[in-house]
């Protein structure tokens, strides 16, 4: 049986310790603990600095102030550039010509044979002439999901909202995977544009 007393313990306890694996030197701190030990040691250099060298102390603050605060205006800068381009984009779109012109482009294509490429103008064509009256906003930074999410919850009649819905869809589909080059999808977008322009006058 084992010698289980206090001073066998603690005997067994010293010689565990000892070995290398539990040296001190042989431990090492995760790297963000010793970054922060280090950014905590130098907050308190900084601190030390207010009373033996206020000036100096009052210098880094000042800095540190500075470009904190030209970090904060940078960023505040750089989302209005960017808010007030999606808003110009909104705003600059052709109005009134450009939904027609798409149409025109449209039927030139298909009278060649590219039905994919026609429908594709056709499907801007008519975002075009959504948004020209106000049932959807065109901008960069929205994908067809959102635009058939928002023609779905527009006021436009349930079969021309649906119809239009699914073409989108099937349209996207064909653009970026097999590209069939088929005339039925040219057709329906013709049809649905001309509904469309129904509708909305």
């Amino acid at each position: 049986m084992h010698d289980l007393s206090d001073t066998a313990v603690r005997k067994l306890t010293a010689e565990i310790l000892s070995r290398p694996e539990f040296s001190p030197a042989n431990y090492k701190l995760p790297s963000w603990v010793e970054w922060a030990r280090r950014f905590r040691q130098w907050l308190e250099k900084i601190q030390l600095l207010r009373d033996s060298d206020p000036l100096l102390y009052w210098m880094v603050v000042g800095i540190v102030a500075l470009v904190s605060t030209g970090l904060v205006a940078h960023m505040i800068w750089s989302l209005r550039i960017a808010m007030s381009a999606s808003e110009s984009f909104a705003r600059d779109l052709p109005s009134g010509h450009s939904a027609p012109d798409l149409a025109r482009e449209g039927r030139a294509l298909a009278a060649s044979g590219n039905y994919l490429e026609a429908a594709h103008c056709l499907m801007i064509a008519s975002f075009h002439a959504l948004a020209d009256h106000s049932i959807i906003q065109l901008r960069p930074d929205r994908s067809n999901r959102w635009i058939r999410d928002a023609v779905r919850k527009s006021p436009l009649a349930r079969g021309l909202a649906d119809e239009i819905d699914a073409l989108v869809l099937c349209t996207e589909r064909r653009w970026f995977g097999g590209r069939e080059n088929d005339p039925d999808i040219y057709a329906q977008w013709l049809s649905a544009l001309e509904r469309l322009s129904t509708e909305v006058k």
